[in-house]
């Protein structure tokens, strides 16, 4: 008998007895939608999370924050510095596109009655963008402005009237009645300047440890203001300058501190000109590559690609969580197949009988019974899979809907001050995006359908072998 032939009986002899089959084909059915649906769930959180990441630009940054001990040697001592010659050092690593160094100085920013205690931050303005910041109005900062700066919106939150101690009332949306956009800012790192009655100080002037009996005179800056920055993550909260801005500032104030006998020759201060580095990758592929180097010369870094392995890792262990309780219905689907094609060869034991009689080989009694389990499963495994994405499509519009109409779930908190809510991802900038709670890839269907004809053929092993060892004269003798 060749396969076609065999093929053709499996298929006949499968609904001789249909309610039977109907059964082990539902049980196969439950089997495969209960492991699409489980593993489509993982799926969906794993892919709201990758769409997500993919609108961060952070993922292109690494931020470098210190030097230790070097990757391959933790023993032999490191002589990098957060200096000039590290920037170029890091700048020839291959897949670097450019690297900024980040330097800070603790200020307060005076805007009309108003005062806020913050750090300016000085880098390569054209960090800014690449960054993803987007301005509510005014412009970026260019590379050789002097005295210019861009506040975040978020910056009057912190901001008191020093005439009378009032605080400004906090506003998510970042409208506040005060004008940043101004050429009329005043910077100074004199924390006795413009200070309100209610406020004790910031520490550092004289009488404090590490300070003198005399207060440096600290130099106030008119700069202007000429982009508003619009985050409510940390950018919101910052103000931005050129790093030639940012060291006459410094310089400044070093001069202020020399002058009533403060020194910076302490080890912290020796060993860094800069706080941070900020590097940028055009090629997202090129993130490890990178990592494994600045790892190797002993640097301190961040990088979110970091974070992305980790979750990609936890979707892993909950996708095979999901996968394991549906597997356990496919098990049992199993059992009623193993039962069902046992139950087939007590009632055919005459048939099996003349099969070995007019010279059918047992290969191909083995075959045809395992054709028959083989059916089941692959059936089970079509129309599960099926009614999976007929669930997975119902599920993800129902919980849109309700989105759309107000009736989201809690929010889940995502990168870069963005979260998932009720459906719909929204990044930072508060761009829609469409989210999943199942999702159901093409491999995943043909894995259903493929595994669940592999447990009926593992599932119809033993019947098989069963009728292969019949004997012929008493299978007819019975009969």
């Amino acid at each position: 008998m060749n396969k076609i032939e065999i093929f053709k009986m499996a298929f006949t002899n499968l609904f001789r007895r249909k309610a039977r089959s109907i059964l082990a084909i539902l049980g196969v059915l439950i089997g495969t939608a209960s492991i699409i649906t489980m593993v489509s769930i993982g799926l969906g959180m794993s892919k709201n999370f990758d769409d997500e990441m993919k609108k961060n630009p952070d993922l292109h940054i690494i931020t470098i924050f210190g030097v230790g001990r070097s990757g391959s040697n933790p023993n032999k001592p490191n002589n990098l510095k957060m200096d000039d010659k590290s920037v170029k050092k890091i700048a020839n690593i291959q897949g670097v596109t450019k690297v900024t160094p980040v330097k800070r100085v603790s200020t307060r920013l005076i805007v009309g009655d108003y005062v806020a205690f913050t750090d300016i931050i000085g880098l390569d303005p054209e960090f800014l963008q690449k960054k993803g910041i987007k301005l509510s109005k005014g412009t970026f900062l260019k590379s050789g402005d002097k005295m210019k700066i861009m506040v975040g919106n978020q910056i009057p939150a912190m901001m008191e009237n020093y005439k009378n101690g009032q605080y400004m009332r906090y506003s998510p949306d970042g409208k506040y009645n005060i004008e940043l956009i101004s050429n009329k800012v005043e910077l100074t790192s004199d924390t006795e300047y413009k200070k309100s009655k209610n406020t004790y100080g910031y520490g550092g002037n004289g009488g404090e440890p590490g300070g003198s009996d005399t207060k440096p005179k600290y130099e106030v800056f008119r700069v202007e203001s000429i982009g508003l920055i619009n985050s409510e993550s940390e950018e919101g909260f910052s103000i931005y300058t050129t790093l030639d801005t940012i060291k006459e500032i410094e310089k400044s104030n070093a001069k202020a501190e020399a002058d009533v006998g403060r020194k910076r020759d302490d080890e912290y201060s020796n060993s860094r000109e800069y706080n941070q580095f900020v590097i940028y990758i055009e090629d997202v592929n090129k993130v490890s590559d990178v990592t494994n180097v600045l790892k190797e010369d002993g640097f301190q870094f961040y990088s979110v690609m970091d974070d992305i392995k980790r979750e990609q890792q936890k979707f892993a262990m909950i996708q095979g969580a999901l996968g394991g309780i549906g597997g356990i219905s496919l098990l049992v689907a199993a059992i009623g197949i193993t039962n069902t094609m046992i139950m087939s060869i007590y009632e055919r034991t005459r048939e099996i009988g003349v099969m070995k009689v007019i010279g059918a080989s047992l290969r191909d009694i083995k075959s045809l019974f395992l054709y028959e389990a083989a059916i089941i499963g692959m059936l089970g495994g079509i129309i599960g899979s099926a009614i999976s994405i007929i669930l997975s499509i119902v599920v993800n519009i129902v919980y849109r809907g309700m989105n759309m109409n107000g009736m989201g779930g809690d929010s889940m908190m995502g990168m870069n001050g963005g979260y998932i809510s009720g459906g719909m991802a929204m990044d930072g900038a508060s761009e829609m995006v469409e989210a999943y709670i199942s999702y159901i890839p093409f491999w995943l269907i043909i894995f259903g359908i493929l595994f669940s004809t592999l447990i009926g053929i593992i599932a119809g092993y033993i019947p098989a072998k069963k009728a292969m060892s019949l004997s012929a004269l008493e299978s007819l003798r019975n009969e």
